[in-house]
């Protein structure tokens, strides 16, 4: 549940239960590209792509944002010019959209980022100038208030447990640090910060640990810490006795089991950067094959760890950007689609990985990863480009299709 760089170079070189609402508007998609399941051949598979709509085409999902292990989508969908809110949140579930309402008629913004595996969903409204940390349980909003002017949930667990964000002042000199809470139906935990910091949310698990990063607004370290039962039980902003803002560089996940992953430079020298990766109170750092460094917490991976405790990421190395899968202590090159820059999106516990490679003339493109090999996912006929944004725990790939000037139309993509 879940859902991460260094380099304008690499980004540059690769593009990055009501079913529907009354009234809604359907997003900018043609009709005709959101009905109906196409059958296509990918290589030497065969995929079946499925529109993330309802079945007539209604309410196609504009992007997504997160996916639960039985597979259901959240989303967001384009409501149309001068509606309110303008970008609705939405869950697709086998061919039906649930649009999420906001607890008030005259929001300004409504966003779940988070979806549970009982469908729960969480994040935010706006009314007011004002962010209010939400809660969807089947369809029905409840607004979490945990005393601060503005909040918003960043995380959710399958107890329904949320990590919120809270501040009563945004910016400025006179900003007053922010709140990290743990709310638990009615109960708010307040997360105790390590002194000094600011904090944001990164992730909760079911175990009701609270991944929380740290910053200071006017500059300085960053860090992260794992919180749980009201204590720090660990402080990831210090690796390898390094505490400056060029050690530590950010968390990309936290599992099921507690284990945590993320990245840091090492005063030891190269290869940086280097992985720390946490897992039952060991601390252990994990190096370049072949003396480059890695990434694992970089806005181009959406989700770096699985719940399995293995993890992917990309090296830098002398054939550019590659890929990688971290199982017990093992790397595995994924390899690439001919390019110089390829890097992963998501892993599921299948260690199933899709991502987005260069082609070798440098077109992009889409890949699965499953079993040793790597799948060359194409667009499906009439679309021009295909990017990925998740894998399901089925080993479908969620992603979008497009035409030169039109629209994304959202997918997911079952390859056989």
């Amino acid at each position: 549940m879940g859902v991460g760089g260094r380099g304008v170079g690499r980004r540059g070189l690769l593009a990055g239960a009501v079913a529907g609402v009354t009234g809604l508007a359907v997003a900018p998609a043609r009709a005709a590209d959101t009905v109906g399941v196409r059958q296509y051949a990918s290589g030497r598979h065969t995929v079946l792509a499925r529109p993330l709509a309802n079945e007539d085409g209604s309410n196609p999902l504009v992007q997504i944002r997160d996916v639960n292990r039985p597979g259901q989508v959240l989303g967001m969908l384009d409501a149309g010019e001068g509606a309110t809110p303008r970008w609705p949140s939405a869950i697709w579930a086998e061919g039906r959209v649930t649009v999420l309402p906001p607890p008030v008629e005259d929001a300004a913004d409504c966003g779940a980022t988070r979806l549970n595996d009982g469908g729960q969903a969480a994040g935010y409204y706006t009314v007011g100038g004002r962010e209010h940390a939400t809660l969807w349980t089947g369809g029905v909003p409840r607004v979490l208030d945990i005393g601060t002017a503005h909040s918003r949930a960043f995380a959710l667990n399958n107890a329904g447990q949320v990590g919120v964000r809270g501040y009563d002042q945004p910016s400025g000199d006179t900003a007053t640090w922010n709140t990290v809470c743990l709310v638990d139906g009615t109960t708010v935990t307040t997360v105790e910060a390590l002194s000094g910091k600011g904090l944001s949310v990164v992730d909760v698990n079911d175990r009701g640990e609270v991944l929380v990063g740290t910053f200071v607004p006017q500059g300085g370290p960053g860090g992260a810490f794992l919180w749980r039962d009201g204590a720090v039980v660990a402080d990831f902003s210090n690796v390898d006795g390094d505490p400056g803002f060029l050690g530590f560089q950010g968390v990309a996940g936290l599992n099921v089991c507690g284990d945590v992953v993320g990245n840091y430079y090492s005063p030891l020298g190269a290869p940086n950067p280097r992985v720390f990766r946490w897992s039952n109170g060991t601390l252990t750092t994990v190096t370049g094959p072949d003396g480059s460094g890695i990434w694992v917490a970089d806005g181009l991976v959406r989700q770096a760890l699985n719940d399995c405790g293995d993890f992917v990421g990309f090296v830098n190395g002398p054939a550019g950007n590659r890929p990688f899968l971290w199982s017990s202590g093992t790397f595995t090159d994924l390899g690439s689609l001919g390019g110089l820059v390829a890097y992963p999106v998501d892993v599921n516990n299948a260690r199933q990985v899709v991502g987005a490679s260069q082609h070798t003339d440098g077109s992009s493109g889409a890949f699965l990863w499953r079993a040793g090999e790597l799948i060359d996912l194409t667009p499906p006929p009439g679309f021009d480009g295909i990017s990925v944004d998740a894998v399901t725990e089925q080993g479908d790939v969620l992603g979008s299709a497009w035409r030169t000037g039109s629209a994304r139309v959202y997918f997911r993509f079952t390859v056989l």
